[in-house]
């Protein structure tokens, strides 16, 4: 099935209790099939009653802590493609390391279903975007999430700087202008800054503004918004649009490509897989098929060569010699700008369904960075590539439970992530769990530790 296509690099296990002093629980575990015990990445793991959850890593783990007043609630495990597992919290809380084993969901398909006709991917996205009012909060909600950011030199893809934060996002709704959406930073956390700019490149970052990737990545939703798009054409044609506006793009353009390749399920619910594919972009879709709620996005931006020829009418057979060296020079750049040669931007997204309403689950955004001074050739400029990931770990819908956000708690968005600064708080980061250890964690770590350890530069650069 589909539960492979989850998410992007590696996944973040976070959950902050709601008082560190007070009694809680701390489940390990690994989610695996039913069939050969292989590890299922990307699981969403959560006790429902409460709106809380984490998401298992690439090698099917998860740590979940929880308050000792959860502890009569269930467990419950659920992921493209497998059935629902659910389970009493207080059968498995004595557990050391609790495996779990998801079985294949087989649904009876309907007829309808089974028989896509060559307009089907583009009737389905449509019906999507008519009830997104329906599908996703359109009033005042919080959420509790994990912030982390990296960034990755382009020239040698070595790790020079990381950024880990708690958050409360509050927001008043998918009807809501998104520049009204207020963050809180509660606590944060940063290593050293391994690049090097030159003064020049510090002159363009002030001419041309900094960034404040955590207000950054929640506009990058294209679900959250999708109503708030300035859109206008240039004389010739071309497309700007003020966010990053693009389902409805897909049904815009008349390059367009949306296909319905396939089904598959979650929670005991249909669920169509589409595959879109409009100029410099491509990417895949999962409906719900019985309300229609987008479950899972998948995102790219990959401007191809041939298409930037095709674009411009040129023949390559006839153009001059001076002309094909530029155009030489156009495809060695697109080579130079995307990460490891496939894009130079992608964004993945989850959303959990509570309540009858589809939430932000998880979101991990890698967009290019700031320019930098190449470590591998001297004198020469490089730029980095930033992964920003974002996991929900607490959903508060109702606003007379929620800590709103206040005006003078809000974060700014001229303040760059970069610049934060906040008092190190060993004794939170201690009881509020990250993500398992991964491969790809562990490069991270040996790439920004080669000096000094990252608890030194925590406490360094509070």
């Amino acid at each position: 099935m589909k539960h492979h296509l989850f998410l992007g690099v590696f996944i973040l296990q976070a959950f902050f209790s709601l008082a560190i002093a007070q009694p809680h629980f701390q489940l390990n575990g690994i989610v695996l099939t039913a069939k050969g015990s292989v590890p299922v990445p990307y699981a969403h793991v959560g006790i429902p009653a409460r709106g809380m959850g984490v998401v298992s890593n690439e090698v099917g783990a998860f740590t979940l802590n929880y308050p000792a007043a959860y502890a009569k609630d269930s467990l419950k495990v659920s992921c493209l493609g497998f059935k629902t597992y659910t389970i009493a919290l207080s059968k498995v809380q004595q557990e050391d390391t609790l495996r779990i084993y998801l079985k294949p969901e087989v649904l009876e398909l309907a007829e309808a279903l089974v028989k896509p006709h060559s307009d089907s991917g583009r009737a389905i996205l449509r019906e999507a975007l008519k009830r997104l009012k329906k599908n996703y909060p359109s009033k005042m909600h919080q959420l509790n999430a994990f912030y982390r950011e990296k960034a990755q030199s382009r020239d040698d893809y070595g790790y020079t700087r990381l950024m880990e934060g708690m958050v409360d996002i509050q927001d008043w709704g998918i009807d809501a202008n998104p520049d009204r959406m207020r963050i809180r930073l509660n606590e944060y956390r940063k290593s050293n800054d391994l690049a090097k700019q030159s003064l020049g490149q510090r002159a363009l970052g002030l001419m041309f503004g900094k960034k404040n990737n955590l207000y950054l990545i929640l506009t990058q939703d294209p679900v959250r918004i999708h109503k708030h798009n300035e859109r206008t054409v240039n004389d010739d044609g071309y497309v700007h649009n003020s966010r990053r506006y693009w389902l409805g793009e897909i049904l815009r353009s008349p390059r367009s490509s949306v296909r319905l390749v396939d089904m598959t399920s979650y929670d005991g619910e249909w669920v169509y897989h589409i595959k879109f594919r409009f100029p410099g972009h491509y990417g895949a879709l999962y409906i719900n098929s019985e309300d229609y709620g987008i479950h899972h996005i998948d995102f790219y931006d990959a401007v191809e060569y041939q298409e930037i020829v095709s674009d411009m009418k040129i023949d390559t057979n006839t153009v001059s010699e001076q002309r094909k060296a530029s155009l030489k020079d156009v495809k060695e750049f697109i080579g130079d700008i995307y990460h490891e040669g496939k894009f130079s931007n992608k964004l993945n997204i989850t959303y959990q369904k509570i309540g009858g309403k589809y939430y932000l689950s998880y979101m991990e955004w890698m967009t290019m960075g700031s320019l930098r001074k190449s470590k591998v050739e001297e004198g020469k400029t490089t730029f980095s590539y930033n992964f920003c990931s974002l996991m929900v770990n607490e959903i508060q819908p109702d606003k007379k439970e929620m800590e709103k956000v206040k005006p003078r708690e809000t974060l700014s968005r001229r303040e760059d992530t970069n610049d934060l600064r906040r008092q190190y708080n060993e004794r939170f980061w201690r009881n509020y769990n990250v993500l398992l250890a991964t491969p790809l964690e562990n490069k991270v770590i040996r790439d920004l530790t080669f000096e000094e350890s990252l608890e030194q530069q925590f406490k360094k650069n509070q």
